[in-house]
């Protein structure tokens, strides 16, 4: 019997243990972030925003070169900052896009602590400064990587934006924490669920999904799930050597360009000179 009631204490306190730090362990953060210039952002605006509750967050902006085109929203993954994404990223501009990397509470030295309630305040702050400058929500392209693929199929299905682009998505934070700790009832602990599985049904832009076989992060399994449940225009490559941070060393940048010349530039008579291919569902 004493092993029965070790055990039951044990498991006991892994769960205790597990609610009370959940939010490090969905929003581990990241160093802080130095000035763009570091990061090769030469041309790049620090954007200061003052959120509903008074914390100051600076996000990254870079104007369109042609005025005709979109702004590119970019949500960042769970660590890090958007100095370790804009290298990445940057193609969009060389396309004529703007790029407007949004940045986290808690995250490359800023204050506040991260949430999903907080982080879906903040971004709804971001892309009212962007209508201010007179980047309307409906001439957006939502950008998700990871954790951030929330927040771009949140938004989206706010607003009637251009296109939604998601690396390495998921069905629901709740399902991918549930799989990883089967062993405990983690989605009923979860504060945070982050349910795209519910907000891409009312998603009416074109969505391109790109996924490696390989995540252990964010198991493809989930990927293939959302992708399922998009009810409007759709692509998805899953990449078969891919791992969860590797995805544009298997040529993800084409396969992007590819989908967004296909459902934004041809659509505004902007099109790159390139053939759009389809993308294996």
């Amino acid at each position: 019997m004493n092993w029965i009631l070790f055990f039951a204490t044990f498991y006991l306190a892994v769960l205790v243990g597990m609610y009370l730090l959940q939010t490090k362990l969905v929003y581990p953060g990241g160093e802080p972030r130095g000035n763009p210039e570091i990061y090769g952002g030469v041309g790049v605006q620090e954007i200061q925003l003052e959120m509903d509750d008074g914390v100051l967050l600076t996000h990254w902006f870079i104007p369109p070169t042609n005025k005709n085109l979109p702004v590119v929203v970019a949500f960042h993954g769970n660590a890090g900052h958007t100095g370790d994404r804009l290298s990445k990223l940057k193609y969009f501009t060389e396309m004529g896009f703007g790029l407007f990397q949004v940045e986290y509470r808690g995250y490359a030295g800023h204050d506040g602590t991260p949430s999903e309630e907080a982080f879906k305040a903040d971004g709804l702050t971001a892309l009212k400064w962007l209508d201010t400058q007179g980047y309307s929500k409906n001439n957006l392209i939502m950008y998700g990587e990871s954790l951030g693929t929330g927040m771009a199929v949140w938004l989206a299905a706010q607003f009637p934006v251009k296109a939604v682009i998601l690396e390495a998505p998921y069905s629901s934070i709740a399902d991918v924490a549930q799989a990883k700790y089967w062993f405990l009832p983690v989605k009923y602990l979860l504060r945070d669920k982050w349910r795209s599985d519910l907000s891409i049904l009312d998603v009416k832009a074109p969505v391109f999904i790109f996924h490696g076989e390989n995540d252990e992060v964010i198991p493809i399994a989930f990927s293939r799930k959302l992708f399922e449940l998009i009810k409007n225009e759709k692509q998805a490559i899953y990449f078969e050597d891919g791992y969860h941070m590797d995805l544009y060393d298997h040529g993800a940048e084409k396969n992007v360009r590819e989908f967004v010349n296909e459902y934004v530039l041809n659509k505004l008579g902007q099109s790159e000179p390139l053939k759009a291919q389809k993308g294996n569902n």
